[in-house]
């Protein structure tokens, strides 16, 4: 059986204290729990494709495949590639344009 806990804030000091609310007590018997119904939390849709990553600090990528974060260090747009120093793993790879994002 679960049991019920109250909010005792009549204690001097800088707290309150949460106690086991026992239905023993004659005092605790007679007086009403107050409530407060809280109403339920508004969930947003997500489209198809939409992920939760925040924007990144300039001059830093995300890999698309993984994720993984990295630092710029030189764009080659001839070629289509960024040298990119990966945060994780601390090493250097030469990576496609289109393999890396800013979000």
């Amino acid at each position: 059986m679960a049991r019920t806990y109250r909010l005792e804030h009549f204690a001097k000091g800088t707290g309150a204290t949460v106690v086991p609310n026992d239905e023993s007590d004659a005092t605790d018997a007679r007086q009403e729990l107050n409530t407060v119904p809280l109403p339920p939390r508004p969930r947003k849709k997500r489209l198809a494709g939409e992920t939760s990553t925040s924007l990144l600090p300039a001059g830093h990528v995300r890999k698309k495949a993984t994720g993984e974060i990295g630092k710029v260090q030189a764009v080659d747009p001839g070629a289509g590639t960024a040298t990119v120093l990966w945060l994780k793993q601390g090493r250097t790879s030469t990576v496609p344009l289109s393999s890396i994002s800013r979000r």
